[in-house]
């Protein structure tokens, strides 16, 4: 890897400070990005005392600034305007998207990533079919096949930062189009979730 900070803009959320845990543990460097710095710090500082590696707090565009990797880990409904306040800090930057468009939605949120950044920006998508629930918990592997869909470089890099997390498997699900697929897995993970009273359903495939 030839990459030093991974910024996760949003990453006060559940699956933000999953990923923070999973990837600090594997002494990568961590930057949580927020709206509200404060919110960041204090998210930032929990999550140094429990993985016992300094996470820093940040807005989100200090985080973008500095961050090599950039991982949208915020909701769909804030998709465009948090874009376009980082926009101008993603030039020739990695951009890993975790966000699920609405099922009734015309393009997947990988799609909309892609659109919405510098033509210099790589983007992948990935991450959308792992529980946040076995992130959190450092105690066990995290089972799972996580699907990677987008350009050819951001793939490699998300694949790699994937498989740093225990337990998880990474597979190259092709160009940023396919994520239209991954994205809808979540909404029928979800259901089967409530279905089966299940914390944290995941996907594995057998064959590959």
């Amino acid at each position: 890897m030839d990459y030093k900070t991974i910024a996760l803009i949003g990453g006060t959320g559940n699956l933000g400070k999953g990923l923070a845990l999973r990837w600090a543990r594997s002494s990568l460097e961590i930057v949580i990005g927020s709206r509200y710095r404060e919110k960041a710090e204090m998210v930032a500082s929990q999550l140094t005392e429990i993985v016992g590696r300094s996470i820093i707090g940040l807005t989100n565009e200090e985080a973008s600034k500095i961050g090599e990797i950039i991982v949208l880990t915020i909701p769909f409904e804030g998709l465009r305007q948090i874009l376009g306040n980082i926009y101008p800090n993603l030039d020739n930057k990695i951009v890993i998207s975790t966000i699920v468009a609405p099922i009734d939605s015309t393009k997947s949120a990988g799609e909309i990533v892609k659109e919405l950044t510098p033509k210099s920006t790589q983007v992948a998508s990935a991450f959308q079919n792992i529980g946040y629930k076995a992130l959190l918990d450092l105690d066990a592997d995290v089972e799972c096949d996580v699907i990677v869909c987008g350009d050819e470089k951001a793939k490699k890099i998300c694949i790699e930062l994937a498989e740093k997390i225990s337990g998880v498997r990474a597979l190259d699900g092709g160009p940023i189009e396919n994520s239209r697929i991954v994205e809808n897995l979540t909404h029928l993970l979800i259901y089967l979730s409530k279905k089966y009273k299940k914390k944290s359903p995941c996907i594995r495939l057998s064959g590959i």
